[in-house]
């Protein structure tokens, strides 16, 4: 889950001016500014980077699958904790609207289809050992906050990725198997992208997005930066491509180091706790197999 956490810090910035762009001048970021973020002089965590919702909701789930606790209780007690934090560096609340009136209701309403159900979900991708697994607790850890069609596909197609990348298949492969699966376009273009691409929070425009970006990349950075350049919703959809990234690519030890420097120390130890369970897993699955 290090790729989605480094998606999200990475992209902390550039989504206040996504979004100031969308808002207050009814436009969009220049073309020549966006793909600045390609630039390997360019930091990968600009000045002023934090954590968001995408990193509480991931660690949230991660210390879940770990306890074997109930996805609703974890994902209310996390953002609960992060409401009452207030308002972060950039100056924006943790949550959006209609989440933040899921927290404050005590989850009542389950009827969410933004793309938070997604940008959270790649713990359930790198700890179930089969297909089935990954989807049933990918319906389950979704279900409390985004019980939509457009929610749990969103999910569901990240999941099942990071699942099956981890087990070989090429990017050939995992891009027939969305489109198939999950009917999605992945036939887009980076340029347009980057000069036309505006801010969305949904699963069904920021989920091809994300997972085109994987495919179109080179490296792990590389498909951060990629998701970085093409605008909108650059926090959420860099963390789904960091996810999809980090299953294919592995990352970088460097990486993993400068996005922990980000994080309060108990959700350092919930990262620890569940690489070491992934760990155990393994070897276990190895001695199996001898």
């Amino acid at each position: 889950m290090y790729g989605a956490i480094i998606g999200d810090i990475a992209g902390s910035t550039y989504e206040v001016d996504e979004m100031n762009a969308r808002l207050k001048e009814k436009t969009i970021i220049p073309y020549e500014e966006r793909i600045k973020r390609l630039d390997e002089n360019t930091p990968l965590f600009p000045k002023g980077s934090v954590l968001t919702d995408d990193t509480h909701l991931t660690v949230a789930l991660a210390d879940c699958i770990l306890h074997k606790g109930n996805y609703k209780q974890y994902l209310q007690s996390y953002g609960k904790r992060a409401l009452k934090q207030g308002r972060d560096k950039r100056g924006l609340n943790p949550f959006g609207r209609n989440f933040t009136e899921w927290l404050q209701d005590g989850g009542k309403r389950d009827d969410i289809f933004g793309n938070g159900s997604g940008m959270r979900i790649s713990p359930v991708g790198f700890y179930y050992d089969t297909y089935l697994e990954v989807k049933k607790e990918t319906i389950k850890a979704t279900k409390p906050s985004h019980n939509t069609l457009e929610g749990i596909k969103g999910a569901l197609a990240i999941s099942t990725s990071i699942y099956w990348l981890l087990r070989g298949r090429d990017k050939e492969e995992i891009k027939e198997f969305i489109e198939r699966e999950y009917e999605y376009n992945l036939d887009l273009d980076l340029e347009e992208l980057q000069k036309t691409n505006r801010f969305y929070a949904t699963c069904q425009k920021t989920v091809p997005q994300a997972i085109f970006c994987f495919l179109e990349s080179t490296s792990f950075e590389d498909s951060i930066r990629k998701a970085l350049s093409i605008g909108g919703d650059t926090d959420t959809i860099a963390a789904m491509t960091g996810s999809l990234a980090e299953a294919y690519y592995g990352v970088p030890e460097e990486l993993k180091k400068k996005a922990l420097s980000f994080l309060p120390e108990d959700y350092i130890k919930v990262i620890q706790a569940f690489d070491s369970s992934l760990q155990q897993k393994d070897q276990r699955a190895y001695q199996k197999r001898r």
